[in-house]
């Protein structure tokens, strides 16, 4: 029995030493024990001697990418592909530790199933108030099928965060069915960009994050679900990561956009928020956002920086 299947063994069973996980595993003790060797030296179990400690997946897969960035700083590839082996193996591991896990443990997993559990699960479990949303969508066929109710959902979700950010195939730039639903999801405060090749469909909402079953999937009908800030902090470097090497859309999609434009003609921030049917309160964190963005402090040098920066092209939805 290899390590990562000794490891997902006794995430499952919880043996509490490493005598009880010999028996459970029916090996030999001694060879229990140089694995166990190994598997503490990487983080993934804890304790000394015969004593087993748990490490949590999201505690080590935090750790593990942390420690290896200081390692890894002479290549952002190299970093990269360190946090996307590290991801790989969490889907896995998560589902091994939900099946032991107790009401005591700190990293509450929720797995759900079906043709739209990579929606479901976002609905019933992503902040539709505040923060940020970030997501890989590789294949968004389901979107072009959903019910305009579905969309519509979507749509007054977005239109309460303070910034959503979307990765799409670039395959689906030129495709007008994309685009008459972009138009919608742009107009709630969705900014999206375009990659060749995305490497799994994946999103992170605050400190929730959701992936599927087996990473690297698609189109998921098998989704885990997790509240975790170290994962959730591990998951939004490696989104940034593919966010910079993204192709932006030909069109400003800026969560603020629509707030420039019409307060450009006249409107106040409260009225335009309004209009364009967000909570004033969320149109000014919006705002806020874009000062930051621009490095202003100032409506009057914002207005500035963003007509400068050609954003004032785009036409108001």
């Amino acid at each position: 029995m290899d390590d990562a299947s000794l490891l997902a063994l006794a995430y499952r069973g919880r043996p509490a030493t490493v005598a009880e996980l010999a028996t459970l595993a029916q090996l030999p003790v001694t060879g229990i024990h140089d694995a166990v060797a190994r598997l503490r030296d990487r983080g993934r179990l804890g304790g000394q001697g015969d004593d087993l400690v748990y490490a949590n997946p999201a505690d080590w897969a935090a750790e593990s990418v942390a420690a290896r960035a200081a390692e890894l700083r002479e290549t952002a590839r190299d970093l990269l592909g360190e946090i996307e082996r590290v991801v790989t193996e969490l889907p896995g591991m998560i589902g091994h530790w939900s099946i032991g896990q107790t009401t005591a443990d700190p990293m509450p997993v929720v797995t759900r199933h079906g043709p739209r559990a990579s929606e479901d699960v976002w609905f019933e479990f992503g902040r539709r108030d505040v923060g940020t949303l970030d997501a890989v969508l590789p294949d968004i066929d389901r979107f072009l099928t959903s019910p305009d109710e579905r969309v519509a959902r979507f749509s007054a979700a977005f239109r309460a965060k303070d910034a959503v950010r979307v990765i799409l195939p670039t395959a689906v730039a030129d495709d007008p069915r994309v685009a008459a639903l972009l138009t919608a999801f742009t107009a709630a405060g969705m900014e999206y960009r375009f990659l060749d090749d995305p490497p799994s469909w994946f999103w992170i909402d605050g400190d929730q994050i959701a992936i599927p079953y087996e990473w690297g999937e698609h189109r998921p009908t098998s989704v885990v679900s997790v509240r975790s800030g170290a994962l959730a902090g591990m998951l939004s470097a490696y989104f940034s990561s593919l966010w910079r090497t993204a192709t932006p859309a030909t069109t400003s999609s800026e969560p603020w956009t629509g707030l420039l434009l019409l307060m450009r003609r006249g409107l106040t921030l409260d009225a335009a928020s309004r209009q364009i049917g967000v909570n004033p309160r969320t149109g000014r964190r919006r705002i806020a956002a874009a000062m930051s963005h621009y490095g202003v402090s100032t409506l009057f040098a914002l207005g500035a920086a963003w007509a400068a920066d050609g954003a004032h092209t785009t036409r108001a939805r």
